[in-house]
């Protein structure tokens, strides 16, 4: 019996997101914290600042949140739909600036007046799959700015990997690259940003990330090998921001 994918997210929430979903700390560290400081520097080149508030939309257990966000930002919001990944959230904030809240982003009607300067999609489009090109509209509302992580849907292996128990059971649908810059297009976002990055799934194990890892950054920077890089990183604007 498969297990309910929100079921699955509970439970991650009260272990923590990194033991759940990680075989290796040491590849959990390396994966998470250069992709969250990508996903930060890209939000920088947005025009987000130390002045901004910004959304967290799906922030699981608050790690990128309460960890990278927290130090680059005047406000922070953060949602999710587990409970016990927003009290782990709330329990590990670093500071008021912070505030969690347990909702399903997929069901949220933002108020006209409520506005953010950016907002932070780390990883969760693909779990929403079929209400993503709604929850990106509901977005286009309240913010011109949106940082997107999402697992490279191009990648074979990611594809084939996705009908194993351990990633249905996570709910794992990825997009193609493509797919996703319609929807955005289609919410009214034109992509400004796209990086493809990260060599090593959460799977893998501690002595192939040895070995991989210090040929990495010239594997990222080659166009040909580049399809072998797990992770799509994206920067949006509002469509009718800033021509070019």
């Amino acid at each position: 019996m498969e297990i309910d994918p929100d079921i699955y997210w509970e439970n991650a929430g009260t272990v923590g997101y990194g033991e759940a979903m990680f075989s290796s700390r040491t590849v959990e560290h390396h994966v998470n914290r250069r992709l969250w400081g990508m996903a930060i520097s890209i939000g920088a080149l947005l025009g987000l600042d130390r002045k901004s508030r910004v959304l967290d939309l799906g922030c699981g257990d608050g790690a990128f949140a309460n960890s990278s966000l927290s130090r680059e930002f005047a406000s922070v919001e953060g949602i999710d739909l587990s409970e016990a990944a927003i009290r782990r959230a709330t329990a590990n904030a670093p500071g008021p600036h912070m505030r969690f809240h347990a909702e399903d982003i997929t069901q949220l009607r933002f108020s006209g007046s409520e506005r953010f300067d950016g907002a932070f999609l780390i990883g969760i489009l693909h779990h929403v799959k079929p209400a993503a090109p709604a929850v990106l509209r509901a977005l286009r509302g309240i913010t011109d700015r949106v940082v997107v992580l999402e697992p490279n849907g191009d990648h074979v292996l990611r594809k084939l990997l996705e009908f194993t128990p351990a990633y249905r059971a996570a709910g794992e649908a990825s997009f193609g690259a493509r797919q996703l810059t319609r929807l955005f297009e289609d919410a009214g976002y034109r992509r400004v940003i796209h990086r493809r990055v990260n060599l090593f799934p959460n799977f893998t194990p501690h002595l192939l990330f040895r070995l991989l890892k210090p040929i990495e950054p010239a594997i990222e920077a080659m166009p040909g090998l580049r399809a072998l890089c797990t992770v799509d990183l994206y920067g949006l604007e509002a469509s009718e921001v800033r021509k070019n």
